[in-house]
């Protein structure tokens, strides 16, 4: 059972006892990310998650003492019992244990000891978009929400309801964003990092950016795919799937091309075509993440076409 695979099942058991659910959220404060916080009034919980029983999972559920009122494993069923060892860390720290069975059922073989005294950043970080989003907790591949998505997420929504050009100022003053010195970096992402939706121009010296008009491809240019460098299209083929994926993962998802040699040349196989796809504005780099892409709603839309 993979932790994905997981998150439904605690999800429906958290919320039959009055809890709310926010999948993979960051706290920058704790320099960490939670599989899932569950929060009910003031109280706040933090799910961990992994496919076994393990010294490192409880390490990793430890890191929220403090922050957490409720602290809680989560692993798959297993019949053999836990060592005594184990069974002391996890009484004398308060940890609880939650079992999935094979068939999606939960259940509490721990329970969890409160915590009064925590620091509220991890509640502090909650969003909206925890919630709104369809990422699951303990999903891989990136698929998590994190401050730059968000703040990405506030601007294209503010752009969309605009429909027209609006400078950085402008776009600061309807919008919170995670930067320090928001006016250069947050140009710099638009252009580089999201330019698959994002346009700009440049006018008395000043920088304008809205959505793509999604009718503002050329005129004659339908199936423009088809015309592609056969590498190229195949690179767009591995990453229609919408998730970030890996060099080694899009190489080995190319026609004609053994596994094996994926493994021990991704670079070789899909670092040129990728370079060229960001450049169309077709594929975007994680700019969180170590080496992940994704299709651009262009990249999308090429696909389609």
């Amino acid at each position: 059972m993979k932790e994905e695979d997981m998150y439904d099942p605690i999800k429906s058991w958290m919320e039959e006892r009055g809890f709310t659910v926010y999948p993979e959220v960051e706290c920058r404060h704790r320099g960490g990310r939670a599989d899932i916080v569950v929060t009910n009034g003031e109280v706040v919980g933090v799910v961990e998650m992994k496919q076994s029983l393990s010294l490192d999972l409880i390490e990793q559920a430890l890191r929220w003492r403090g922050y957490a009122h409720y602290i809680w494993i989560a692993i798959p069923y297993q019949p053999k019992s836990y060592k005594k060892f184990v069974t002391m860390v996890l009484r004398d720290y308060g940890i609880g244990v939650l079992t999935i069975s094979k068939f999606g059922s939960v259940w509490p073989d721990k329970t969890a000891t409160f915590a009064r005294r925590t620091l509220p950043h991890l509640k502090e970080a909650l969003t909206e978009h925890h919630q709104t989003s369809e990422v699951k907790g303990g999903q891989s591949g990136g698929g998590y929400i994190t401050p730059y998505r968000i703040t990405m997420n506030q601007i294209r929504r503010y752009l969309n309801q605009e429909g027209d050009w609006r400078t950085i100022k402008e776009i600061l003053d309807h919008c919170e964003t995670h930067y320090a010195s928001p006016r250069a970096s947050l140009a710099k992402a638009l252009w580089q990092f999201e330019a698959g939706w994002c346009e700009r121009k440049k006018e008395g010296g000043k920088l304008y950016f809205r959505v793509r008009p999604k009718d503002s491809g050329e005129q004659g240019k339908k199936k423009v795919a088809y015309r592609l460098p056969e590498k190229q299209w195949n690179v767009l083929l591995a990453l229609a799937k919408d998730e970030w994926r890996t060099p080694t993962v899009i190489a080995g998802k190319l026609s004609g091309v053994n596994p094996e040699q994926a493994r021990r040349f991704d670079s070789l196989f899909v670092n040129q075509p990728l370079k060229t796809l960001i450049k169309k504005g077709w594929v975007e780099k994680n700019p969180v993440g170590r080496g992940q892409y994704r299709l651009t709603e262009a990249g999308h839309a090429v696909i389609l076409e």
